[in-house]
C-alpha cells in the first residue's frame, strides 16, 4: 500500500514538471513615457525558485515591422550582455535582488521614440517554462525654439516674433498663446489663439488691432506672431507657450528710437535764408584789399599835396622877385609863370589822380572776384 502511494506521488510530480506549473505575470499590461525619461518594467513569475541558477529569461521587443530584438538575456543566472540588441546598449539595469521573490524588474532610462512596441518576456525554471507580455508607447517631448539673442526693431516699424515646435506637429487645432512676462500682471495677453480662432477678448489695449498670427504657419509647427506699428512700450520679454504640450519659450524684443527723428533732433535742417559761412583764407584777402586800397590812397594825396606845396613855393618867390622890379613886363611874366604854375599843378593833379585810379583799378579786379565768390 505504502509502495502504490509513493508510485502515485512521484508520478503526480513527473505529471507536473512535463505539464508545468510555472505561471509569469506582467504587472502592468500597458505603459506610457515620455522620450528621454524613464521607466521600469516587470514581471512576477511563480512558484519562486530556489536557485538562480535554474533561471533562463529572455525578453525581447516586437516591433510593428515584426522584427525582435533582445533587451534582455538571464542564462542560468547569469546576464548575457553580448546578445543585447545595440538599440538597448547601455540603457538597461537588471535588478538582481528581487529575483529569489519571484520578480523580473528591469529599469529601461533615456527613452526612445523607437522604444515603443510589445514586450515579450519568457521564464524558464525547473518548475517549467511561461511567458506575458506588455506594451510601452513612448511619445516625443515636444519643445518650443525662439530665437536666444534680443530682436532690435524701430519705432513705427514692423517685428515678427516666430517660435518653432521640435518635433513639428499640426498645432491649428492647438490653444496658443503670446504674453508679456515683465509685466507681473494677469491680463498679461499679446495674443490668443483658441478653437482654430484668434481671440481678441483676453488682449491688452496696448496690442488691439496690431498683431497678426500666420495661421499657413501652424500647420509646420511653426508660431509666427507680427506686431505692427510698433512703440518704445512694446519693449520687453515676450512669452510663446503651447499648453497642451507643456512647451514655451522667451523672446527679447528691445523698440528704439527712429533713427530720422535721432538726426532731426541733434542737427536742425538748413533753411534757404542761411548762407554757409566764408572760409577763412578769403576773409584775409578782403582785408588785405582794404588795407592796399588806402596804401594807395595816402600815396594819391601825399602826391597832391607835394605839388601844392610846390606851387605855393614857386608863387612866393615870384612874388617877392615882382616887388623887387615893379614893371609891366615883370608883372606879366609873372602871370605868366602864375599861369604856367597852375598848369604845372593841373598836370600834376591829373598825374596824381591818374596814378590813384591805376592803382585802385589794379586790386579791383581781385576784390571783385573776391566778391562775387
Amino acid at each position: 500500500m505504502e509502495e502504490t502511494l509513493c508510485i502515485f506521488l512521484l508520478i503526480s510530480q513527473l505529471s507536473v514538471a512535463v505539464s508545468g506549473t510555472l505561471v509569469v505575470n506582467v504587472a502592468q499590461t500597458f505603459y506610457q513615457a515620455e522620450e528621454n525619461h524613464h521607466i521600469t518594467l516587470e514581471w512576477t513569475f511563480t512558484p519562486k525558485t530556489l536557485s538562480s541558477s535554474n533561471i533562463y529569461i529572455l525578453c525581447e521587443l516586437l516591433t510593428d515591422q515584426k522584427v525582435s530584438k533582445v533587451l534582455f538575456q538571464l542564462h542560468e543566472g547569469v546576464e548575457v550582455s553580448e546578445s543585447q540588441d545595440e538599440q538597448f546598449s547601455g540603457r538597461v539595469q537588471f535588478d538582481k535582488d528581487v529575483l529569489r521573490e519571484g520578480r523580473l524588474r528591469l529599469h529601461a532610462s533615456r527613452l526612445r521614440t523607437e522604444d515603443s512596441g510589445l514586450y515579450l518576456c519568457e521564464v524558464n525554471t525547473e518548475s517549467g517554462s511561461s511567458s506575458d507580455k506588455c506594451r510601452l508607447n513612448v511619445t516625443a517631448t515636444h519643445q518650443l525654439t525662439c530665437q536666444t539673442e534680443p530682436i532690435q526693431a524701430e519705432e513705427g516699424g514692423d517685428v515678427s516674433l516666430q517660435c518653432r515646435l521640435d518635433p513639428s506637429v499640426d498645432l491649428r487645432k492647438e490653444t496658443l498663446d503670446f504674453t508679456r512676462a515683465d509685466l507681473n500682471r494677469e491680463d498679461d495677453v499679446v495674443h490668443s489663439y483658441r478653437h482654430e480662432k484668434d481671440q481678441t477678448d483676453p488682449q491688452m489695449d496696448q496690442y488691439r488691432g496690431r498683431t497678426t498670427l500666420i495661421h499657413e504657419d501652424l500647420i509646420r509647427g511653426i508660431i509666427s506672431l507680427n506686431i505692427s506699428s510698433l512703440t518704445l512700450t512694446d519693449s520687453g520679454l515676450y512669452t510663446c507657450y503651447v499648453p497642451d504640450l507643456e512647451a514655451y519659450c522667451t523672446i527679447t524684443l528691445t523698440v528704439a528710437v527712429r533713427k530720422k527723428d535721432e538726426f532731426t533732433t541733434m542737427r536742425p535742417p538748413v533753411t534757404e535764408n542761411t548762407e554757409p559761412e566764408k572760409p577763412g583764407a578769403e576773409e584775409m584777402m578782403k582785408v588785405a584789399v582794404i588795407v592796399l586800397s588806402v596804401i594807395v590812397a595816402l600815396i594819391g594825396l601825399g602826391l597832391i599835396l607835394r605839388v601844392l606845396v610846390k606851387r605855393r613855393n614857386l608863387r612866393m618867390k615870384k612874388k617877392q622877385e615882382a616887388e623887387k622890379t615893379p614893371n609891366i613886363s615883370e608883372m606879366e611874366k609873372l602871370e605868366t609863370t602864375s599861369t604856367e604854375g597852375d598848369e604845372e599843378l593841373h598836370r600834376a593833379a591829373e598825374n596824381a589822380s591818374g596814378n590813384f585810379l591805376k592803382e585802385i583799378e589794379a586790386v579791383s579786379p581781385d576784390y571783385d572776384k573776391m566778391i562775387e565768390g
